[in-house]
């Protein structure tokens, strides 16, 4: 087979294989927690005000991220409508632009094969996988990063000197199109990427050949007309916000974001690059064996995929505020790591105690889930009140089947054939995150969902009425304008809570409490009545109170003021 019909062989495979995985459970849940409400909302509100540069939550501006995404989201609201489905729709498209894009990666440099291989490692990983079908910024700016230092490989590796400067140029690009998606972060991690790839490369007078002056101009030309915009609407507060807040404290430990110590990446990258995080410790080992045995492109572009890798997760572990989603610019490395490892074993039996060893471990994975599927989601759904029917248990009944006789098989071909054990193998695994997707997701959303509680609210609260929510925080100020379109006053205080009883003669108040906090707090008010409640877990439950009576709660201030 010759190398451009196999290319596109392995391609069309690649496709047919992943594109379930980032299509198949878009449009069958609500948004959830933590970030999807506010970043649909966010989108939402983009769409209607026409305003492309400031993001805005709940009508206040949000300044956490720059507007990429947002924008994207907002274009595919007014091409489609609103739904869940919608808001995830970018976040599939960009995460399996992603997946082409590493597949390009490894296509120029190692094989189509390896390219096939290194991408459906990325697809399958669970962090990957479940964030591409998550309505977040994260796989935009993993797309852009990708893109980015692709074509800084393809620059650096070419002779031609027009050639050159073209990928040089479409890598700066990409960085400021990552910029736009998620700030800085989308500039320093390739740029730490390539410095640290360099250094080792002993090259670093590549440096002067990048032209990093016109990377200066590209950035500038990109960035320029927003932050004017930024600064027209908001002057230099919103600057600030952006940079000081968002960025530098974020980054150096302030009382914003998600602050973590800096070993916490290493349990979390084993948990998110599941279950391929099985087989970074022999990929490794496999790396350092044939590292003089490998031509000198294979080996430059080997020694660029592991300083990708060990750069960028320095970098996240750096900066407070870590969550596992952030390591998605980082995946790819590891994938093309695991992916070449993986090529290794692929024509032939695995007979080493080492790699048959890590191959077992991997290949119990998916037989375990299969063989105990159909109990668990029995026992989840009783533990938790969730209504499994018949459709549902047949789902997984034939899912587990499928995903625990691939795995089986595979097990039962180690030894023969490498090939046999890797294809069915990932037949298992793509069976099993079909099943998370078309049953468990819609199962679990019967308690994750915001749906009924704003149907409630929408079927209880009369549209003049106005709708406040008490101490919100940034899920629930999305969750209910996306859902209702009514945007809500928002209180922090008892205080402003009867100031606002003594305005309203028909006063409405949501909360999304916890362990029932919020809700004595709005009681101890004045004369509140429960109108809707809806758990959302073990300790919380969205809540919606009414001030039952104006005569009452004028019968409770003259009580008071006698006392």
């Amino acid at each position: 087979m010759n190398d451009r019909p196999r290319g596109l062989f392995f391609f069309l495979f690649l496709l047919i294989s992943v594109l379930p995985l980032f299509s198949a459970g878009l449009w069958n849940h609500g948004l959830w927690t933590p970030d999807e409400p506010r970043v649909a909302e966010i989108g939402r509100e983009m769409a209607v005000s026409g305003n492309w540069a400031v993001p805005t939550l709940n009508k206040r501006p949000f300044l956490e991220h720059p507007p990429f995404h947002y924008a994207a989201m907002a274009a595919v609201f007014r091409a489609l409508g609103m739904s869940e489905g919608a808001a995830r729709l970018p976040s599939a498209v960009f995460a399996l632009g992603g997946v082409v894009t590493i597949f390009l990666v490894c296509l120029i440099q190692f094989g189509p094969r390896v390219g096939f291989l290194s991408a459906f490692v990325l697809a399958t990983s669970v962090e990957y996988f479940r964030v591409g079908n998550w309505a977040v910024v994260d796989s935009a700016l993993a797309l852009f990063i990708y893109l980015a230092l692709l074509c800084f490989w393809v620059a650096y590796s070419g002779q031609d000197r027009w050639r050159r400067l073209l990928f040089y140029s479409l890598c700066y690009v990409f960085c400021s199109l990552a910029f736009y998606t998620k700030g800085f972060i989308g500039v320093a991690l390739p740029g730490v990427a390539v410095l640290v790839f360099l250094s080792f490369d002993r090259n670093l007078k590549e440096i002067l050949r990048m032209h990093l002056w016109l990377g200066v101009l590209v950035f500038g030309a990109l960035t320029l007309p927003w932050f004017l915009s930024l600064w027209h609407q908001g002057g230099d507060e919103f600057i600030k916000v952006f940079l000081l807040r968002n960025h530098l404290e974020r980054f150096a430990g302030g009382s914003t974001g998600h602050n973590q110590p800096i070993y916490y990446y290493m349990t979390q990258l084993p948990a998110g690059f599941l279950p391929w995080s099985l087989m970074i410790v022999p990929a490794g080992v496999w790396l350092l064996r044939i590292r003089k045995e490998v031509e000198v492109s294979q080996k430059k572009a080997l020694l660029f995929a592991t300083c990708w890798f060990i750069s960028g997760f320095a970098l996240l572990s750096a900066a407070s505020t870590k969550r596992i989603l952030y390591l998605m610019p980082i995946f790819a490395p590891a994938s093309i790591l695991v992916g070449c490892y993986v090529d290794s074993m692929f024509d032939r039996p695995v007979t080493t105690w080492f790699d048959r060893f890590f191959a077992y471990l991997f290949g119990l994975v998916p037989l375990v889930v299969g063989v105990a599927a159909i109990p668990f989601l029995l026992y989840a759904s009783r533990r938790y009140g969730l209504s499994m029917g018949p459709g549902a248990l047949v789902g997984c009944g034939v899912f587990s089947f499928v995903i625990a006789l691939l795995a089986f098989l595979g097990l039962w071909s180690l030894k023969r054939s490498g090939k046999r054990f890797w294809l069915f193998t990932g037949g298992s695994l793509v069976s099993l995150l079909l099943l998370a997707l078309i049953v468990v997701v819609p199962l679990v959303d019967q308690q994750k969902s915001f749906v009924p509680f704003c149907n409630e609210v929408a079927a209880k609260v009369p549209p003049a009425a106005g709708l406040y929510v008490y101490q919100p925080d940034e899920t629930i100020r999305g969750a209910i304008p996306f859902y209702s379109g009514r945007y809500l006053i928002e209180i922090e205080t008892l205080d402003s809570l009867k100031a606002a009883m003594g305005r309203e003669r028909s006063l409405y108040v949501i909360a999304r409490d916890s362990r029932g906090r919020l809700g004595k707090e709005i009681e101890s008010a004045g004369p509140f009545d429960l109108l809707a409640q809806k758990g959302m877990g073990e300790h919380r439950a969205l809540v919606l109170y009414v001030l039952t009576s104006p005569l009452r709660l004028d019968q409770t201030h003259r009580e008071a003021a006698d006392h």
